[in-house]
């Protein structure tokens, strides 16, 4: 299972994501995107209460692109 979040969200914050971990399997692979806020993971806009992402939507892509091509090679037969 992998986990992503942005270090810049302001919805789903920091604590909130170690208040739910022990709801995930002991295995899932946890991966903040440095820059990234909620709303960076969509394409809808900003949303009120989120952070101020600090890297651009094509370094969003580019980060968010590596770690799920690293997740899938790790999973993979």
């Amino acid at each position: 299972m992998l986990s992503l979040s942005g270090s810049e969200d302001g919805l789903t914050t920091r604590d909130d994501i170690a208040s739910a971990r022990s709801l995930l399997p002991g295995d899932a692979w946890l991966i903040e995107i440095a820059g990234a806020g909620h709303s960076s993971f969509g394409d809808y806009g900003v949303q009120a209460g989120d952070g101020t992402p600090t890297i651009s939507d094509a370094d969003m892509i580019a980060r968010l692109t590596e770690a799920l091509g690293t997740f899938a090679a790790s999973v993979a037969p």
